[in-house]
């Protein structure tokens, strides 16, 4: 059997705390049926998916569950088809557009993290039924009318009525103006959902029609004209026809509801489990609570009450040592004994139930498959527990349905009885709990029990601390160190004569001065541990602040980096918008130059302005030549032919020697650059290149063997492709022979509007059997 303390415990109350932060009736309801768990497994993922819903919230992301009602019952009667109201029917696609909404929203903590987020799936399991909704709204407006255009019968009957009630309208405008002497007032209205007009009494019988009713004062009669009062009948079942289709409607709608019934009742689940964990999470960010972890031992940090006001707690770190199961707790009188009972027992019910809890992140708690509690205070027990005889009763109860796995808490242990016999009693209780090895924080005054848990391994004494100088309890408990009850040292400083108090000093028992002298050693002690640990909880506050504001660094590098490459893209997007503006421009100049002659500068200007459609970052990667003084095997770009070559040896007038492939030129200092890295250069011009095709053209064209007509065909086209493909130089071989071809070559690229200048080739280009062409 399981048993929790819900009531005693005010567990209750933290239901009802949380409850204010849900929004839907059903997640209400399961936050009314919260209750702590077994299963360690259901535990976890409880206390799992209530942390990430923590972190939404943290994050600014918390789904909006407004709009969301109960539609079970509407459902229910769809799956019989009994047709479902206009109101039932805009809930049902509230709940849909919900569904839509909270899938979208429960994916966007995910952009943020790499981190698993498992509640995403119930975002996943969320069904858009996308075709119903659209139905609803197609006969349903937002202010809960039917729509004329619900059906094609429906338009028809509504515009009948329109022109109906144009025709009654009209009559009775005519009853006005001709019967203006007979009424009371120029007005039309209804009685008995009929049109009428207000008749003088003295005149009800001079006009045509029937009398529905009199005024209260009697003066005057409410006559439905005779002559509007088939076409009042007609609008009567005109409005019988509307009532007939809109039902018909309505069954349509209903039957569709029915078809996907199951998924509308899974969306339902789904988003009332997600608000009651939403506001179990909402409730955890209020109070600053943490996931606990589950483990083998009982040691939360720093736990506070729940229901004390945060500005009002004092926070205590309660531990189970190993082989420790029982703790007694002693202290004066309102000093925060029985809150430190409720808060372990509190806050032990509320992880089970899935609930953060206000304590310090590293808390580790037990599984517990019972939380008892004896608790003899009217703050939350209705019926009197003040007397021995109650509280045994309630003990003996607890005693026969502990198991193993209990945690039991119990307050003022042997109390309302002789003090000797109470004390012995508590023991005996103590010791029986203790060999079914079960936890158990109690409190007491009797010092017997202190001396008692001394001669126990597996108990420890902890005190509630008391400031003797201002005589007021500091809540703070105390590990491992028994408290006194201060009755004498109070008494005193309230007044009580001082003879009274020497006499009560001698009568105290010697055992009990033992026991003082005890508790003032072992205080001492206390005192050291907790300069370590005050000393530990400073060193992990910083480091937890430490890591706060690395996250707030990540965050903010992140999102700086999002708004860097929008930056780019945009500029990117500008920037190739200009190219393809100037690329457009050339090809329109080139369509302008096909029907007539090519003229030298207009293909070196189109060259050039190829050349330079290029991004602000390809241009100036090469070192200036004033920062590199130039020394043979140098790696250089050389402007005039974009092209990148190696220096061979030094001439006059600054002048270098440069080899590029096969070919070899001088060039002057001002036409090189020097090329820090070559290889990188060539790795980007060729990555470039891909991007922009060109046709594949040869640096070299061999005519020996052809004849002079041939040879000109293929030097004409050659140099052609050349220029097509902005070669900046090219060797034509033609060979020594009679010279024919020789000089042919000489005539055809002197006369090519885009060669710039030629030459023989040098001793290892090939000498007087090559010719070397430059071209703009």
């Amino acid at each position: 059997m399981m048993t929790f303390d819900i009531k005693t415990l005010e567990f209750n109350k933290i239901r009802q705390a949380i409850d204010t932060y849900a929004h839907t009736t059903r997640g209400k309801l399961l936050i009314a049926e919260l209750f702590p768990m077994t299963d360690r497994q259901a535990i976890e993922k409880n206390l799992t998916e209530t942390a990430e819903a923590k972190r939404f919230i943290e994050e600014g992301l918390e789904p909006s569950f407004g709009g969301i009602y109960d539609i079970r019952d509407a459902v229910k009667r769809a799956k019989i088809e009994g047709i479902l109201s206009i109101k039932e029917l805009l809930d049902i696609k509230g709940l849909i557009e919900a569904s839509k909404r909270i899938k979208r929203e429960l994916t966007r903590l995910k952009e943020r993290t790499d981190e698993t987020v498992s509640i995403e799936q119930y975002g996943e399991e969320l069904i858009v039924l996308k075709a119903l909704s659209q139905a609803i709204y197609n006969v349903i407006n937002d202010a809960g009318e039917i729509r004329d255009s619900a059906s094609t019968e429906l338009s028809r009957i509504r515009r009948a009525i329109d022109i109906n009630e144009r025709n009654i309208k009209q009559a009775l405008d005519q009853v006005l103006k001709k019967e203006a002497k007979k009424l009371t007032e120029q007005i039309i209205t209804m009685r008995m959902n009929r049109y009428v007009v207000p008749v003088k009494l003295s005149e009800k019988n001079n006009i045509k029609g029937t009398i529905l009713d009199y005024s209260s004062s009697g003066e005057t009669a409410y006559v439905e004209p005779e002559m509007i009062r088939n076409l009042t009948s007609k609008n009567e079942a005109l409005f019988a026809e509307e009532k007939r289709e809109i039902e018909k409607i309505l069954y349509i709608l209903t039957i569709q509801v029915k078809d996907d019934s199951d998924s509308i009742l899974e969306n339902a689940s789904i988003l009332a489990h997600l608000d009651h964990l939403f506001a179990k999470a909402m409730y955890g960010h209020h109070t600053e609570s943490t996931k606990p972890i589950f483990g083998e031992r009982i040691h939360i940090i720093k736990a506070r009450h729940p229901l004390i006001p945060k500005d009002e707690v004092v926070a205590n770190t309660i531990t189970f040592d190993k082989d420790v199961k029982t703790m007694i707790i002693t202290g004066s009188n309102t000093g925060g004994k029985t809150v430190t009972l409720k808060t372990i027992g509190l806050i032990a019910m509320m992880a089970q139930s899935g609930c953060l809890i206000p304590a310090i992140p590293g808390s580790e708690l037990i599984c517990f498959d019972q939380i008892r509690a004896d608790i003899g205070d009217e703050q939350s027990i209705e019926q009197s527990l003040s007397t021995f005889s109650s509280h045994m009763k309630n003990i003996v109860s607890i005693l026969n349905e502990t198991t193993p796995n209990s945690l039991i808490l119990l307050d003022e242990l042997g109390s309302g009885t002789d003090p000797n016999e109470g004390a012995s009693l508590g023991m005996s209780i103590l010791e029986f709990l203790s060999q079914k090895s079960v936890y158990v924080m109690a409190t007491t005054h009797y010092p017997e029990l202190k001396a008692y848990a001394y001669t126990k391994p597996s108990i420890v004494n902890a005190s509630v601390e008391f400031d003797k100088q201002t005589l007021k309890p500091t809540y703070r408990l105390l590990l491992r160190t028994p408290g006194e009850s201060h009755a004498l040292l109070i008494a005193e400083r309230l007044g009580l004569n001082k003879s009274i108090i020497e006499d009560a000093q001698k009568r105290v028992l010697t055992s009990e001065n033992e026991v003082s002298a005890l508790i003032d050693n072992l205080k001492n002690e206390s005192h050291k541990l907790d300069q370590l640990l005050t000393e530990n909880e400073s060193t992990r506050n910083r480091l937890e602040n430490e890591l706060k504001e690395a996250k707030l660094i990540r965050k903010k590098l992140q999102n700086e980096a999002a708004t860097l490459r929008d930056r780019i893209a945009l500029e990117n997007k500008h920037e190739i918008d200009q190219l393809k503006a100037e690329a457009q421009s050339i090809l329109k100049d080139l369509e302008a130059l096909k029907d007539k002659n090519f003229k030298a500068h207009e293909i070196a200007d189109l060259k050039y302005r190829i050349r330079n459609l290029s991004t602000p970052d390809e241009t100036g990667k090469e070192t200036p030549t004033e920062d590199h003084i130039f020394k043979p095997k140098d790696k250089v770009y050389v402007i005039k032919y974009n092209r990148y070559g190696e220096l061979v040896e030094k001439q006059k007038n600054k002048q270098w020697v440069v080899q590029m492939g096969a070919l070899t030129s001088v060039f002057k200092e001002s036409e090189i650059r020097y090329a820090e890295d070559q290889s990188k250069r060539q790795v980007s011009t060729q990555n470039k290149q891909k991007s922009m095709p060109k046709k594949a053209v040869s640096s070299e064209l061999d005519l020996r063997g052809m004849r002079a007509h041939e040879a000109e065909d293929a030097v004409v086209k050659y140099l052609d492709d050349c220029l097509v493909a902005d070669l900046p130089f090219a060797s034509i071989i033609h060979g020594f022979g009679t010279l024919a071809l020789r000089k042919l070559v000489k005539q055809l690229v002197s006369e090519h509007p885009a060669v710039i200048s030629h030459r023989d080739g040098k001793g290892n280009e090939g000498g007087q059997g090559v010719t070397i062409v430059y071209f703009k």
